[in-house]
């Protein structure tokens, strides 16, 4: 039976994961004052539940992506879905996203350089069917990055530790 609201030992769990998630269970459980037991049994129905995932993700600077890039994508002479999958069958993309209005799509990609950059645009985006204009944005200085991450209390009021920027 799906829970349906999230209680504060819900919420801790899932904070003290995002800060780092291969803490211990016995860690858990010794910072929030409950059995290691009861850790193990919330996490798994957290999973269960689809509320959260655990996710491995490869740091892609480190691996030589200096650039980020966001392609806007304007869709002529084609119907919009073929293109999407087309262009999310590339490996270079990491995101497409179906967008309301112009442009149909937003495509998020990591290049090395400019020239890799180029290969992907020229050789990869720009050639599919379809594809009409390719707008492009590169992230020069990455403030934030950050996924995975939504409000999980109910209502309008932030969870534990969110922060309100208004």
């Amino acid at each position: 039976m799906p829970q349906t609201e999230l209680d504060h030992i819900d919420l801790a769990l899932i904070d003290a994961l995002r800060e780092d998630g291969r803490t211990a269970n016995k860690t858990l459980a010794a910072r929030l004052g409950i059995a290691e037991a009861t850790v193990a049994t919330r996490i798994r129905q957290l999973r269960d539940e689809g509320v959260m995932q655990v996710l491995l993700r490869q740091d892609l600077f480190s691996k030589g992506y200096d650039l980020q890039c966001f392609a806007d994508i304007h869709v002529h002479g084609r119907e919009v879905d073929p293109v999407a999958e087309e262009l999310a069958s590339l490996e270079e993309i990491s995101s497409v996203s179906v967008m309301l209005g112009t442009p149909q799509l937003l495509v998020v990609f990591n290049a090395r350089d400019r020239l890799d950059l180029l290969r992907i645009v020229e050789q990869g985006i720009a050639p599919i069917a379809g594809v009409d204009r390719v707008e492009l944005h590169t992230a020069v200085d990455i403030r934030k990055y950050q996924t995975g991450y939504a409000a999980l209390s109910s209502g309008n009021q932030p969870a534990a530790g969110d922060v309100d920027e208004n």
